[in-house]
């Protein structure tokens, strides 16, 4: 019979955190935990007493009166091992519940993962969460590319196969590193966001950031017509098996030659090449986080698949 602990610690150094009992996902880890929001936060772990490695782990932040998890990231919410049970897992939300109930929170809002991710973690959780009375606040489609060995253009409807075509008579070039010009890559991003009405979901500032401390994280994959940078993605390498498609943006002066086509394809052939068997491509929102029905048909006529991406909350 094995013996688990709960363990809360707040804003702890990496030295004394637990080690995850398995390849866990980037968001949860203490290096960007410690940069989201002002980096005071609860971080709670099941831990295995045999092998001192945690098989739970979830970390809150508190702000007006609301707990969430994650603080600035896609998601948070509560990872862990797929042979912990029921009743383990329901203990752990409860303890939860109660550390943030004790420093002042008045709701609990958890961002799960993409099903996607980890199908069988995902349902088992919407499922204690509901079993919990954690209401259901938010229910997305998350769009997705399973990477397997057939080619990315087979998957294509017939209008954007040619638009593939087209950018490669053109002779556009893709690049990818991981020690890209940020300055660069901030200004893309901001003129082609501010140029279709909308704006980035975090502060220039940030960004920077995040692509000088985490290289290997956030790889950055370009289109160039000539010099000219028409097409980018900051990508995040959110498991070793998992790359998602953060802030991809696509100059509107190539709007006829949608090179963001064209860079899927390359991205695609890159995680054949690294292993990664999800190409997440992330939910299809308005400024209004409201569906965008072209989006989603840009994703649909890729070839991608859809799975929920879902926020509970709960009021404590």
């Amino acid at each position: 019979m094995i013996d688990y602990t709960i363990l809360h610690q707040f804003s702890p150094e990496a030295s004394s955190v637990p080690l995850f009992s398995q390849p866990g996902f980037f968001f949860n880890e203490i290096e960007h935990l410690r940069q989201q929001q002002n980096g005071a936060f609860h971080l709670l772990t099941v831990l295995n007493q045999q092998t001192q490695q945690a098989e739970a782990r979830c970390a809150f932040f508190v702000s007006d009166q609301v707990a969430m998890s994650p603080g600035a990231a896609p998601f948070g919410s509560v990872e862990f091992s797929n042979t912990l049970p029921d009743d383990l897992i329901e203990e752990f939300i409860g303890c939860i519940q109660d550390t943030a109930r004790t420093n002042g929170a008045r709701a609990l809002r958890l961002i799960n993962y993409p099903h996607c991710y980890a199908p069988t973690q995902a349902e088992q959780l919407s499922r204690i969460l509901a079993k919990h009375e954690f209401a259901l606040l938010e229910n997305h489609q998350n769009f997705f590319l399973p990477v397997t060995e057939t080619a990315f253009e087979s998957k294509l409807v017939a209008s954007e196969r040619r638009r593939l075509r087209k950018c490669r008579e053109a002779h556009f070039r893709f690049t990818q590193g991981s020690l890209p010009d940020v300055k660069e890559v901030a200004a893309f991003l901001q003129d082609t966001r501010h140029k279709q009405g909308y704006r980035l979901t975090l502060g220039t500032d940030h960004l920077i950031t995040l692509l000088q401390n985490f290289p290997h994280q956030f790889p950055v994959f370009t289109i160039r017509h000539r010099e000219k940078l028409i097409a980018l993605m900051v990508a995040v390498r959110v498991r070793h098996d998992v790359l998602y498609s953060f802030l991809p943006a696509s100059h509107p002066d190539y709007r006829t030659f949608s090179p963001m086509v064209l860079l899927l394809d390359c991205v695609f052939t890159y995680c054949q090449q690294q292993g990664i068997r999800v190409l997440d491509l992330g939910v299809s929102l308005d400024a209004d986080r409201q569906p965008k029905p072209s989006l989603i048909r840009f994703k649909q006529n890729l070839g991608a698949q859809s799975s929920p991406k879902l926020t509970f909350e709960k009021k404590l």
